[in-house]
């Protein structure tokens, strides 16, 4: 089965807060097998409704090549983005769209 693992929360430098997911296995994202992908809710302006932004990524929440060009996982938002669960309800659809992920709980730090 297809699982996606948060690995950063909360990442700055994008056109909203970001998450990086762990994704295993690595989806298939132009042409190249990713382990990372970072996923972002752009707010709605204007005339324009938000947008969820999906794009390879390396561990730290960069993209992963030269674009953040929006790949499988991006979708159009109607209406913003105004609680916990709408932001968590907004993941979960990307992570399904970009290859049927399901969300696992992150694993316990190991404490040795």
């Amino acid at each position: 089965m297809a699982t996606a693992i948060l690995h950063r929360d909360n990442v700055l430098g994008h056109a909203g807060p970001a998450r990086v997911w762990h994704l295993d296995p690595p989806a298939l994202i132009g042409g190249e097998r990713h382990p990372y992908v970072c996923i972002w809710i752009v707010p709605s302006a204007g005339h324009q409704d938000a947008e969820v932004v999906a794009v390879a990524s390396t561990e730290s929440g960069a993209a992963a090549g030269r674009s953040v060009q929006r790949r499988p996982g991006s979708y159009t938002l109607h209406g913003d983005p105004d609680s916990p669960e709408y932001v968590d309800g907004c993941h979960l659809v990307a992570l399904q769209i970009l290859g049927g992920y399901t969300v696992e709980a992150p694993r316990p730090q190991d404490e040795s």
